[in-house]
């Protein structure tokens, strides 16, 4: 008898809509994660071959359409994509996904949740506003292109074997950021890092969330592009423009935070906590 494989399923929320020049090259946002999370699957899997029979299976849900799964019992971990809008907007689906993280996280604490960009901010602002979180505008406005976060020792120490170094490079387009009240981080949380600009560059509790400011399923055409549609629509010098596209082109360690997002839904992390 042939034992099926044991499917590790990821519940991907679009929180937005990618760009016409986007959508035609490299589709929704929950097809960009998957082109990013499954070369990184067979990667993590290459290297653990202790690991059981296993395969990954990626679905995306349109959450501003208000549309979530309809039962969690086969859910893993939810993946929270980036958006146009703020998590502390006013608006219907924004303050119902608010909701829906709460309580995934409350009621079902073996679903993984992991956030990038707005999915961070709102993961944040969801799970820990009661602790301090608050997602606001940074003062110091945009943080884009490719930048290097210097990885704190404690998420270091998790993913020693995924990071051959303290620092990590991955592609941003944000001008929110997360702050703790009093800078206190809620008990048992990490932060990933820092950079010169923002010093939460996600967060990090052990099998149960991961975070990242940045993009790492951008590569340097969808950040390209989306740095030219926000550069028009907010006015953009063009010689402001076209440094950020130029430092969108810089080399990036996405692969790398591509196998830690996977490790962590394995709960490989678990093993060196």
């Amino acid at each position: 008898m042939t034992l099926s494989k044991r499917v590790v399923s990821v519940a991907v929320f679009n929180c937005g809509y990618t760009a016409p020049s986007i959508q035609n090259a490299r589709g929704q946002f929950h097809e960009i994660f998957t082109a990013l999370l499954k070369p990184a699957f067979q990667r993590v899997r290459d290297s653990n071959p202790e690991l059981p029979d296993i395969a990954l299976d990626i679905k995306g849900w349109d959450t501003v359409k208000q549309e979530y799964p309809s039962t969690l019992d086969k859910i893993d971990a939810i993946l929270v994509t980036g958006s146009p809008r703020g998590a502390y907007e006013d608006l219907e689906w924004i303050r119902t996904l608010d909701r829906y993280l709460a309580d995934v996280y409350q009621q079902h604490p073996s679903i993984k949740i992991y956030g990038s960009c707005f999915g961070h901010q709102i993961i944040c602002q969801a799970i820990f506003r009661d602790q301090g979180a608050v997602v606001a505008k940074d003062p110091s406005g945009f943080e884009l292109g490719v930048h290097t976060i210097n990885v704190s020792d404690e998420f270091l120490e998790s993913f020693s074997g995924l990071l051959p170094s303290k620092s990590l490079r991955i592609q941003f387009l944000h001008a929110d950021h997360v702050t703790f009240m009093n800078g206190s981080i809620p008990n048992g949380v990490h932060l990933i890092g820092s950079t010169s600009q923002c010093q939460n560059q996600g967060i990090y509790q052990p099998g149960r969330i991961l975070t990242l400011q940045g993009h790492p399923e951008f590569d340097q055409f969808i950040t390209t592009e989306c740095l030219k549609l926000v550069g028009h629509r907010v006015g953009w010098e063009e010689e402001f423009l076209d440094a950020a596209i130029a430092s969108a082109t810089v080399s990036d360690d996405a692969a790398i935070a591509a196998n830690i997002i996977v490790a962590f839904f394995l709960g490989l992390d678990l093993t060196k906590a």
